[in-house]
């Protein structure tokens, strides 16, 4: 961006001050698997600590961000997705764990939205 100033009858050119981002953002690959206990999410985020990886639910949106060390074009890497969540899981059993790179989130279902078998009776 650059400001046009006239001094003078003549014409000035200056760039202006533009603030450069410092990370670079990446809506990670995953997996999505459901079973009959839940969904397990996979996400690869290579470069993500535990000390720079935050998992939210807010409003039933599900939100991961990570900071990296790694760098892209000058910029650090960034991880950012969300889900929307079903009224079906059950939010305070999410549960996180990272690996070599790989993020598992564990999303169990509900109790009321699990398969219950009904045991039937002869009469």
């Amino acid at each position: 961006m650059s400001d046009i100033v006239k001094k003078e009858n003549k014409v000035e050119v200056r760039k202006a001050e533009v603030k450069r981002m410092e990370h670079i953002e990446f809506a990670p690959p995953s997996d999505v698997v459901e079973n009959h206990t839940g969904i397990v999410v996979l996400l690869d985020v290579p470069g993500a600590t535990t000390d720079k990886l935050s998992v939210n639910v807010e409003d039933r949106i599900l939100k991961i961000e990570a900071d990296t060390d790694l760098m892209q074009h000058g910029k650090h890497v960034r991880y950012k997705r969300s889900f929307q969540i079903s009224h079906e899981i059950a939010l305070e059993k999410i549960s996180a764990k990272i690996k070599d790179g790989v993020l598992r989130l564990e999303l169990p279902k509900a109790e009321s939205a699990k398969v219950h078998k009904i045991k039937v009776a002869t009469e």
